[in-house]
């Protein structure tokens, strides 16, 4: 392609992302292209094939590009539509370990309070949306399949649920990193016995709280399942 400039200075990986980024920004980029692969790229930025692959690493994370089996590595259809920058630079860190850290700190700052507003605004299709991506979530765990679609459905249908367009916005413009993220979360906390049912729990007490209209126990709730959630996976003290 010839496009791409060489790399010469540190946090090298962070560079390709902040340039690739940026020309899809520009347009350089458009939904849809296909990237060159990843000999050729390590080429023309000058930098190692692990760098490059780091960096295509956390854009598929980012949601800004796509690989497809036997094709390649595309630019996402949806990319103009992310919150690219600055947010960019809070989720593309040096460790997929870190970006996971990270997301759960913004998951448990939005959803706490979407939670919250839930309590105050939930109309009865907002419970119904709820209800359904618990019985899903429930019937995924007893055939053994992980349920982040139904898990995602259910925080979705919180975000929804709190009447706040900016706040659903700022969900839905992550979705593709937490559906991916809430893959990996259960994947791992599915290994511990009994987890799954605890963390079923978790979702019907936040419903709960939600449809008594209680503020203060679907906020702490929704935290405190965070929070597990967090303390298992990375050992920090839960809160």
């Amino acid at each position: 392609m010839g496009k791409f400039e060489r790399i010469t200075n540190q946090r090298i990986y962070q560079q390709i992302v902040d340039q690739i980024t940026r020309m899809v920004q520009q347009g350089v980029l458009q939904p849809g292209d296909r990237l060159p692969p990843e000999r050729q790229l390590a080429e023309e930025f000058g930098v190692s094939r692990a760098a490059v692959r780091e960096a295509l690493s956390a854009l598929r994370l980012l949601g800004l590009v796509e690989v497809r089996a036997g094709e390649g590595t595309f630019v996402a259809h949806s990319a103009g539509d992310r919150i690219i920058s600055p947010l960019a630079l809070v989720l593309t860190i040096e460790q997929s370990e870190a970006v996971g850290r990270e997301l759960l700190e913004l998951r448990a700052a939005i959803e706490a309070q979407a939670a919250a507003l839930a309590a105050v605004r939930r109309e009865p299709e907002d419970l119904v949306a709820m209800e359904e991506a618990l019985a899903e979530m429930e019937a995924d765990l007893h055939a053994g399949r992980l349920g982040a679609d139904a898990d995602w459905r259910f925080h979705d249908a919180v975000a929804s649920a709190s009447g706040n367009a900016l706040l659903l916005k700022t969900m839905r413009s992550l979705s593709e990193t937490m559906r991916e993220a809430l893959g990996l979360y259960r994947e791992r906390l599915l290994r511990i016995p009994g987890m799954g049912e605890v963390l079923l729990q978790e979702h019907r007490d936040v419903l709960a709280a939600i449809r008594e209209q209680n503020p203060v126990a679907a906020r702490e709730r929704m935290l405190s399942h965070i929070l597990r959630v967090q303390s298992t996976l990375y050992g920090q003290e839960r809160e």
